[in-house]
């Protein structure tokens, strides 16, 4: 499956996951058998992709995690890490990353992209020399993306069917 395809569903899932949301004046509605209401200030629980709408029109705020602050943890985590060795991630990492990144003026964008591409970078190489010499394990799974996990096991797979042609395996 392609990592487009399978970042979209998990997008699609992240955003049905309930987040806090701080309601900033009173609001009361019933959308398709779904009702929600809230006083100014307080801070109720709903599906992400709600909050997003309130959020929009300035009618609450979402409690979202400052993801340009765990981007830099992880670029720093990352680095520590030896060659072989690779830090976790959230399975959705660089889903609520380029989601934050939506909301930033142009040079902060610019500059948050380019320290996701060197986290990227330095993380893909890495995953290149793991799944050339393992096979992707429940410990190595719960570190890595949605998106590299797919990564991971093209290479893997790649690796393995390349070897076999070399040999010359005709068999499988």
């Amino acid at each position: 499956m392609e990592i487009e395809k399978v970042a979209k569903v998990h997008s699609i899932g992240y955003a049905l996951k309930d987040a806090k949301v701080t309601v900033n004046q009173d609001i009361k509605f019933n959308v398709a058998g779904m009702k929600t209401e809230g006083t100014q200030g307080e801070v109720i629980n709903m599906p992400q992709w709600i909050g997003q709408i309130l959020a929009d029109n300035n009618l609450a705020t979402i409690d979202a995690p400052d993801m340009i602050t765990a981007l830099k943890q992880a670029l720093s985590k990352e680095k520590m890490a030896g060659d072989y060795q690779i830090s976790g991630l959230d399975p959705h990492f660089y889903i609520k990353l380029k989601q934050s990144m939506k909301h930033l003026n142009r040079d902060d964008f610019d500059r948050v992209e380019s320290m996701m591409l060197e986290l990227f970078r330095m993380r893909r190489g890495k995953l290149v020399k793991l799944a050339d010499s393992i096979k992707l394990n429940s410990d190595l799974y719960n570190k890595l993306t949605v998106e590299e996990n797919i990564f991971y096991k093209t290479i893997y797979d790649n690796s393995v069917e390349f070897e076999k042609q070399i040999r010359g395996d005709q068999n499988e």
